[in-house]
């Protein structure tokens, strides 16, 4: 998502800083995202899964929730698109663990990842060798046991079955 340099990265052109680029990439995810929902893909693909690699995690259900609720209001340009678009997201959409944009707190961690109303779409990543990589903790405190046995594992087998042997 973040690659396309022949273009502006973002609505308002080119960054002078890299705080910018960082701030702005969970849009070309979310665009990417949309498109794949609203083009037909995963209904000519009902298989296929996505996996939005190094795009955080926060942005996604605010996506969710906005996407379905103007999906209801404008579900007539795309007949095709028989289930809301956070259901469609839920079943297709994968994202991985680093970096991990949410928050400190333990708590609100768990808060946000709730959000997602699904234990499937985090897969485990550590993001080494990056300059940025945040640290020895790869995934963030407080994870659950069973959540974090979906991130380490299940997740990752479910999306990539091939690997399961």
């Amino acid at each position: 998502a973040g690659s396309n340099f022949r273009h502006a990265p973002s609505h308002s052109g080119f960054h002078s800083f890299l705080i910018e680029d960082h701030v702005v990439q969970p849009q070309g995810f979310s665009t990417q995202v949309a498109s794949l929902i609203s083009e037909g893909v995963f209904v000519k693909y009902p298989k296929l899964k996505a996996v939005m690699i190094e795009s955080g995690v926060t942005w996604m259900p605010a996506l969710m929730w906005r996407m379905s609720k103007d999906w209801r209001g404008t579900r007539i340009e795309v007949p095709w698109v028989k289930d809301a678009p956070a259901d469609i997201i839920r079943r297709h959409i994968r994202m991985t663990s680093q970096p991990f944009d949410g928050p400190d707190d333990v708590e609100d961690v768990a808060r946000t990842l709730d959000h997602l109303l699904s234990d499937d779409m985090l897969l485990f990543s550590s993001d080494y060798p990056h300059w940025h990589f945040e640290g020895l903790d790869v995934l963030p405190e407080g994870l659950p046991e069973a959540k974090l046995n979906k991130i380490l594992r299940d997740n990752v087998l479910s999306t990539y079955p091939r690997f399961g042997g």
